[in-house]
C-alpha cells in the first residue's frame, strides 16, 4: 500500500531523501502499447499523435476540437492505470498546416518571417518530422527572417494564464490522485539542424538572438507559474549526439550556459525544481552542465552512449536523475527476465538517498514490445520500495 502521495513522492526524491518508493514516470507512451495494455484505441504518445491531430486539424475545428478531448482522457487514463507520479501533456503538434500535401504530409507557412517547413509522418517508423524547410533551402537568410520575427513577436507575449494550464489540469483531474505537475518553460536550444549550427560560427550574434528571444520568455513566466500549481519544470534541449555534444564546449559556455544559469534561478526564485533532458554523450560538458548551471534534474540520460547511472549518482550527488531503462537497446531487443534484473541493477545503483525518478531513457516508443515495458513497469515496483518508508 502505498503511504504518501505521488506528488510528496516527487517532491522527497528532488529533496534527496527517500521516499515509500522510487517514483515512476514516462513521458511518452506511444499509441500502440498504450492500446495494447487499455484494450481499446488510445491516442497518447509517438509520432502518430502529432500526425494525426494535424490531420484533425486541417478537417475542421471541429474535428480538431474532438480530437484534442480524446486524447487528453487517453492520456489521462494512461496515468491513473500505470500510476505515474508526475502528469504531464504528451508532445504535440499545435500548429495549423497550410496545406496538405498527401495523406501523410503537410506544409506550415509562417506569414510573421515569411519561412516555411514541411512535415512528414513515416508510419513505419512512427516519425513525424522535418522533411523540408526555408532553413535547410536558404540557411542563415531564413534563420534572420525567423529571429526578426520572433522579436517582434515579443511585444504582443503576455504573461501566462490558467487557460495555458487548463489541459494539465484536466489531465491530472482526470487521472486523480495528487500528482506532480510538469511543465515546459525554460526549454532553451540551437536547433540541430547543419544551418543552425553553421550559424553558430558565422553568425553567433544571430543565435544569441534567438536565445535570448527564449530566455526572456521563460524568465516572464517562471514566476507566475507556482500560482497554476506546477511543480517542475521539464525542460533543457537536445544538444549531443552518441558521439558528443552537437558544438564545443566553448560554445556551449557561450550560448547555453549564461542563459540555463538565469533560468534556474528564476526557477529556485519561484520555489520551482528544474530537469534538464538531452539525449547524447555529454561527459565533455557535464561540470557545465550539471553543475555549474543550477539545474536540479537530469533526463532523458542515454545510456547507450555511455552516460552510465552510476557514475552520474557517484559523481554528481546532487542531481535527481530520471531514467534507467534503455530504450533504444534493452527495452526494444531484449528479453522480460533481462528487463526485470537491469531494473533490479539500476534500482540497486540510484535508489539509495533518494534522487531518482525511474523510467525508460527517453520514451516508450513504437519499437518497444509492449510485454518488456510490462515487465519493466512490474520490476520497478517490486525493487524500487525503499524499506524504511520516508526518511
Amino acid at each position: 500500500m502505498n503511504t504518501m502521495t505521488s506528488k510528496q513522492r516527487v517532491r522527497l526524491a528532488f529533496q534527496h531523501r527517500e521516499p515509500d518508493r522510487v517514483p515512476i514516470y514516462e513521458q511518452t507512451v506511444c499509441s500502440r502499447i498504450a492500446s495494447e495494455l487499455m484494450g481499446r484505441p488510445m491516442h497518447t504518445g509517438g509520432g502518430r499523435i502529432r500526425w494525426e491531430e494535424t490531420a484533425a486539424r486541417w478537417e475542421s475545428e471541429q474535428a480538431w476540437q474532438d480530437y484534442a478531448r480524446q486524447l487528453l482522457q487517453d492520456v489521462a487514463d494512461l496515468t491513473r492505470e500505470l500510476d505515474f507520479d508526475i502528469v504531464g501533456i504528451p508532445w504535440r503538434h499545435g500548429a495549423k498546416p497550410s496545406e496538405k500535401l498527401d495523406d501523410w504530409t503537410f506544409r506550415y507557412d509562417d506569414r510573421a518571417s515569411g519561412t516555411w517547413t514541411i512535415y512528414h509522418y513515416d508510419e513505419a517508423s512512427d516519425v513525424f518530422d522535418v522533411v523540408d524547410s526555408s532553413v535547410r533551402r536558404e540557411g542563415i537568410p531564413a534563420i534572420e527572417r525567423i529571429v526578426e520575427a520572433m522579436e517582434k513577436g515579443e511585444e504582443d507575449a503576455g504573461v501566462p494564464t490558467a487557460a495555458d494550464y487548463a489541459a494539465l489540469h484536466e489531465v491530472a483531474r482526470r487521472a486523480g490522485g495528487s500528482r506532480a505537475l510538469k511543465s515546459g518553460e525554460g526549454f532553451i536550444m540551437i536547433p540541430a539542424e547543419s544551418p543552425w549550427l553553421a550559424a553558430c560560427a558565422e553568425r553567433p550574434d544571430l543565435v544569441e538572438r534567438y536565445l535570448d528571444v527564449e530566455m526572456r520568455a521563460a524568465l516572464a513566466a517562471i514566476p507566475h507559474l507556482p500560482n497554476f500549481g506546477i511543480d517542475i519544470l521539464w525542460a533543457g534541449g537536445d544538444l549531443a549526439s552518441t558521439d558528443g555534444p552537437l558544438y564545443s564546449p566553448a560554445m556551449f559556455r557561450r550560448f547555453i550556459l549564461p542563459r540555463l544559469q538565469r533560468i534556474t534561478q528564476a526557477a529556485h526564485e519561484a520555489g520551482l525544481v528544474y530537469l534538464f533532458r538531452t539525449d547524447g554523450n555529454i561527459w565533455s560538458i557535464a561540470e557545465d552542465l550539471l553543475v555549474n548551471s543550477g539545474i536540479d534534474g537530469y533526463g532523458e540520460i542515454d545510456i547507450d552512449a555511455g552516460m552510465d547511472l552510476a557514475d552520474l549518482k557517484q559523481r554528481f550527488p546532487r542531481l535527481t536523475l530520471w531514467g534507467g531503462m534503455s530504450c533504444g537497446q534493452v527495452l526494444t531487443f531484449e528479453s522480460p527476465e533481462t528487463i526485470r534484473e537491469k531494473t533490479r541493477q539500476v534500482m540497486e545503483a540510484c535508489k539509495p538517498g533518494g534522487g531518482f525518478i525511474f523510467g525508460s531513457s527517453n520514451a516508450v516508443h513504437d519499437g518497444v514490445p509492449t510485454r518488456n515495458f510490462v515487465a519493466m513497469l512490474e520490476a520497478a515496483r517490486e525493487f524500487g520500495v525503499y524499506e524504511a518508508g520516508a526518511s
